[in-house]
C-alpha cells in the first residue's frame, strides 16, 4: 500500500514530460474550442441581422402607399443585403384586414418572394395564426402589414456540439416575422395591368 501510496505521490511530482506529445494533446482541443466559439458567434449574428432585416423590411412597406413588383424584387435585394447570406433569404408580404360582421381576418393581397415560402398568404392561414394568438385584434376593416423571413444558415466549420448535433448546422433556418399598421390608411398593390389592389373601402 505504501509502494502504491509512493508512486502516486512521485507521479505527481514528477514535471519531466515531452512538449512534442503535450503539443499535440492539446492543439486539437485548442482548435476545437476556437472553431467552437467562431461557430457560435456567426449563429448570434446571422440571427441578429436577420431579426433586423424582418424589422427593415416592415419599416420600409409600412410607410408606402402602392407598391408593386419592382418593389418587391427591391425588397428581396435589400434583404439580401442586410443577411449577409450567400443564400437568397425568403420574404413574404401580406396586407389583412378584419371583417367585423364575419369576425374573421381576410386577405388583401400577398406576395412572396423566394423558393423557400411555397404559397402567398391564405385566409385559412391567418385563421390558424388567430387561432395560435399570433395576430392582434384590430377594428373594422383596418389593415395590417404582415412580413415573414426566411435565412438559410451553412455553418462554415461543423462542430458537432450541444443543439446543433442533429443538424450539423447544415439546414439551420432562422425564420421571423413582423405585424405593423400603415402610415396611410392602406397599402395597395398594382398590378402589371396598372391596377390596383387596395382592399375595403379604397
Amino acid at each position: 500500500m505504501k509502494r502504491l501510496a509512493s508512486f502516486f505521490q512521485t507521479f505527481r511530482d514528477d514535471e519531466q514530460g515531452s512538449m512534442a506529445i503535450e503539443l499535440l494533446l492539446v492543439v486539437p482541443i485548442l482548435l476545437w474550442v476556437f472553431l467552437s466559439t467562431f461557430v457560435y458567434f456567426d449563429v448570434f449574428r446571422v440571427e441578429t441581422n436577420a431579426v433586423r432585416a424582418t424589422i427593415t423590411l416592415a419599416e420600409m412597406f409600412s410607410r408606402e402607399d402602392t407598391v408593386n413588383s419592382t418593389y418587391l424584387n427591391s425588397a428581396e435585394s435589400v434583404l439580401q443585403t442586410l443577411t449577409f447570406e450567400e443564400n437568397d433569404p425568403d420574404f413574404r408580404v401580406t396586407v389583412y384586414t378584419f371583417n367585423e360582421s364575419d369576425d374573421e381576418f381576410r386577405v388583401v393581397w400577398s406576395r412572396r418572394r423566394g423558393d423557400g415560402i411555397a404559397q402567398n398568404l391564405t385566409n385559412a392561414d391567418l385563421a390558424d395564426l388567430r387561432a395560435a394568438g399570433r395576430i392582434p385584434d384590430m377594428d373594422n376593416f383596418d389593415q395590417n402589414i404582415y412580413i415573414e423571413t426566411r435565412t438559410d444558415y451553412n455553418a462554415p466549420f461543423n462542430i458537432g456540439l450541444g443543439p446543433f448535433t442533429v443538424t450539423n448546422l447544415e439546414d439551420l433556418t432562422f425564420t421571423n416575422d413582423m405585424i405593423i399598421r400603415p402610415r396611410g390608411v392602406r397599402l395597395c398593390f398594382e398590378r402589371n395591368n396598372g391596377t390596383s389592389i387596395c382592399g375595403p373601402g379604397s
